[in-house]
């Protein structure tokens, strides 16, 4: 008789991580509700979204597990789109003249604008349609690791999925920033131009996004090179494939103005920690000891 994945009321690493990054966010809507209440319906999400982890633990109905598997398609757009609203609430310095500084002085020019200072439209809209498929991309990667692995490789994966971008999330609030393309500076350049889809996605990803403070690090390139990892435990085309995608999305980041180039560098050490430190994370979180065996390789 097979033995239950886990038991009733065990939370998962990724559960911890959720719960703890929900204290953290608390605690700083805390701060900016005494000034503005919209704050404490913030701050009720977080605690329904904790609360529903706790219920969704002790129920091993198929249909809550299928839910609880795939939780964080409902916590992490929820914690994104908070980010704008505690920079604004906070009152947090934004860094984008500090982060175009640090690029300056490592290569003594604008890398960014220089790198597209001669765009060709062509390649311009090839990497839109690539950055505007990272999530498309990120949600596959999971389909592809619900179908081809098993249940404790999937909960291992989208823990190191959801813990990156949670942490970016934080480095988010940290050194808040919106891009080189808005910068004052940024009208001195040639604009950018594509050929027939360009401004499509561009301005849909505009809309969807909202007014974000979302350059350090590059959450982009973190989550692109932990998903290359995790492809990696799926097949050699899986890997290769996704290896190439991650490699167009880094140089997009950069060509398309959406990112600083320090912004990737720490993207790549922060996906660098989460590959290197996430096993050892999840084995001293998984209480069950079921899933652990799944975080080694």
């Amino acid at each position: 008789m097979p033995q239950p994945e886990s038991r009733p009321g065990t939370l998962w690493p990724i559960d911890k991580f959720f719960i703890a990054y929900a204290a953290i966010t608390v605690c700083l809507l805390g701060f900016a509700a005494r000034h503005d209440s919209f704050a404490l319906l913030l701050i009720f999400g977080h605690v329904a979204m904790v609360g529903l982890i706790f219920i969704l633990a002790t129920n091993l109905s198929p249909a809550a597990q299928f839910v609880r598997q795939w939780s964080l398609l409902i916590y992490l757009p929820f914690c994104y789109k908070q980010v704008p609203y505690l920079v604004s609430a906070l009152h947090l310095h934004v860094a984008d003249l500090t982060l175009a500084h640090w690029d300056k002085a490592m290569w003594k020019v604008d890398p960014v604008f220089s790198l597209s200072s001669a765009p060709n439209h062509a390649l311009t809209e090839l990497l839109e349609i690539i950055y505007f498929l990272f999530i498309p991309s990120t949600l596959l990667l999971g389909v592809i690791l619900w179908v081809r692995r098993s249940r404790q490789e999937f909960r291992y994966g989208t823990f190191l999925i959801a813990a990156t971008f949670l942490i970016t999330y934080v480095g988010y609030l940290i050194v808040p920033a919106r891009g080189p393309r808005f910068m004052d500076y940024a009208s001195f350049y040639p604009q950018l131009q594509g050929l027939w889809t360009f401004n499509f996605f561009k301005n849909l990803l505009d809309r969807l996004e909202g007014t974000q403070y979302d350059c350090f690090p590059s959450g982009h390139v973190a989550v692109v090179l932990v998903g290359a990892y995790l492809a990696r435990r799926i097949s050699a085309p899986a890997f290769y494939c996704f290896a190439a995608f991650a490699a167009c999305i880094v140089f997009s980041t950069v060509y398309l103005r959406y990112h600083y180039v320090i912004d990737v560098i720490a993207g790549v050490a922060l996906a660098v920690a989460v590959v290197t430190g996430g096993p050892w994370i999840y084995r001293k979180l998984d209480s069950s000891g079921i899933g652990s065996a799944h975080s080694n390789g």
